[in-house]
């Protein structure tokens, strides 16, 4: 059911987008340029923009405008017209210390975007291996299912000349039908990883690996220099450096915000004449100026402060926990690693050559009736042991050193 599932997803994707043969660059390229997650991650380098921008922006003032009439009509008290602007100022630097906290954010959200390329860049390497093994698993199957397949129609027809039991021939037979079923399994999980490949670039569809070895990823450090060039680069740490930041950003903040504020006042306005008898006055222009203070028994609360106090402490040991972690992942990568190279160099000489040459001459020897079919078997299995054995230990070569570039934050 899978399988189906596969071929239907990459036949919409072949439809849609043009289904085309991929090498590990390309991929590579298509991942950093159309995967959906990282272009939707993106937006927040924007959105931490426009509230650095929004952060900018001054206080606005505020106009009044007011008339009265002192019953002019029936007293003649005569009628005023007033108009004023007032202007908030902040003693402790509001602005300020919003403008640091927003010009934090937009660091903070430029690295974990980076941190994010890093882990999706490692997620990518390693189900690129994961296609290559499921490529080079099918292939081997499908080569193990032909040689029994052949040797299946010759046991036929050598028990039909009665020159073979027919119960070796029904094992035969049975055995191919058996590598048949093994291949077709590989054949569908080779289809799943090309899907999973196709999820991780954005939906271009890769319908066929490019034909050759699984690039080879450099590590040019030594373990010495390993724990530097992770606390300088990866951006997962200069995030959680940030985020001290931040915090302490946010306390001077608070602490502004807490700060005496000053309102500025300035008015005019213009009386007319007042024509009552009895205490007649002429048309005049008045001029007001003022300054409010604020009584602010609010920051006697030390509730926001000391909440703010904790998250800075809080922050270090946080930042102090990533640096810890992060040296512990490198050597655990470092590790990892070296073992993996190991079993790969294992597999790198004559190993696999040896066990085909060795499977093409007892199916030689069993076709002129010198082996025994259960010697047939072992060979056949023996030649898929050592071959699939090989095509793991490349991809899981790979992984590794994908997890150790991913470790060190480096490409």
């Amino acid at each position: 059911m899978k399988y189906i599932y596969s071929l239907i997803l990459l036949s919409l994707l072949s439809l849609g987008l043009g289904a085309q043969t991929y090498d590990y660059r390309q991929f590579m390229q298509a991942v950093a340029r159309d995967n959906a997650t990282l272009l939707a991650e993106q937006y927040n380098v924007e959105i931490a923009a426009a509230g650095l921008q929004a952060a900018r922006v001054f206080n606005d003032p505020e106009l009044s405008l007011a008339y009265s009439d002192n019953e002019d009509n029936t007293l003649m008290m005569g009628r005023s017209y007033e108009a004023g602007l007032s202007y908030n100022i902040s003693l402790g630097g509001v602005r300020r210390a919003r403008i640091g906290v927003a010009a934090t954010e937009e660091e903070l959200s430029r690295a974990a975007l980076a941190d994010y390329f890093r882990t999706l860049r490692e997620a990518a390497t390693v189900s690129w291996g994961e296609a290559w093994e499921a490529r080079e698993r099918e292939k081997i199957l499908l080569d193990s299912y032909q040689t029994m397949q052949r040797v299946a129609a010759a046991d036929s027809l050598r028990a039909a000349l009665g020159d073979l039991r027919l119960s070796d021939a029904r094992t035969s037979s049975m055995e191919a039908i058996a590598q048949k079923g093994d291949w077709l399994a590989a054949r569908a999980d080779y289809r799943n990883a090309l899907a999973e490949l196709s999820l991780l670039a954005g939906g271009q569809a890769v319908e066929e690996l490019a034909e050759g070895p699984l690039p080879l990823l450099a590590v040019p450090y030594t373990l010495s220099e390993l724990m530097d060039v992770a606390e300088a680069s990866r951006a997962d740490l200069k995030a959680a450096e940030l985020s001290s930041t931040l915090s302490k950003k946010n306390l001077a903040l608070v602490r502004a915000s807490r700060a005496m504020e000053l309102g500025l006042e300035l008015g005019y306005s213009y009386n007319t004449e007042v024509r009552n008898e009895i205490a007649p006055a002429p048309a005049f222009n008045g001029l007001t100026f003022g300054v409010t203070i604020p009584l602010k028994f609010s920051s006697l609360n030390r509730g926001e402060r000391a909440a703010a106090e904790a998250s800075v402490a809080q922050a270090e040991r946080y930042l102090q926990a990533a640096r810890q972690m992060v040296r512990t992942e490198v050597l655990q990568a470092w590790n990892a690693w070296e073992a993996a190279c190991e079993v790969a160099d294992h597999y790198s000489g004559e190993i696999v050559s040896d066990a085909r040459a060795n499977l093409e001459s007892i199916e030689f020897a069993y076709s002129h009736g010198d082996v025994s079919l259960l010697e047939l078997l072992t060979a056949v299995r023996t030649y898929n042991d050592v071959a699939l054995g090989a095509a793991q230990a490349q991809a899981e070569k790979l992984a590794a050193t994908a997890h150790l570039q991913a470790a060190l934050g480096v490409e």
